[in-house]
């Protein structure tokens, strides 16, 4: 056989079985990633949602302390309006607690009761 006829064999055996090869290895490559490439899409899309979720929990954290702060003021201003009601009423505030009452014993007694110590 001569060098032509030897090349123009191998390049027609070599094409011949590529024409079978690709599609099988495009075919296994298909089912083979398949699988790893929708997980990689279902992690990203989970991914997603995580941060969508933490975005609108913080939205709704800053919300919650905005609502709390607004409470306190509005608390401390019916505070101070009943006060500046009770100062311009002229009234004295009542003590909030009893002032204590030491309680009295007579001399007699007093003196009969030795303190033991």
């Amino acid at each position: 056989m001569d060098t032509n006829e030897t090349i123009i064999a191998a390049t027609a055996i070599f094409l011949g079985m590529m024409v079978v090869l690709i599609p099988i290895a495009g075919l296994t490559a298909r089912f083979a990633l398949k699988p790893l490439m929708e997980a990689l899409r279902s992690y990203r899309e989970l991914q997603g949602d995580n941060q969508a979720q933490q975005l609108v929990e913080r939205r709704i954290a800053l919300m919650e302390e905005q609502i709390h702060s607004m409470d306190r003021s509005i608390r401390e201003l019916l505070e101070e309006s009943a006060f500046r009601r009770e100062l311009e009423a002229g009234k004295q505030k009542a003590a909030p607690l009893p002032l204590p009452r030491v309680p009295e014993q007579s001399a007699s007694r007093a003196q009969a009761e030795p303190v033991v110590g």
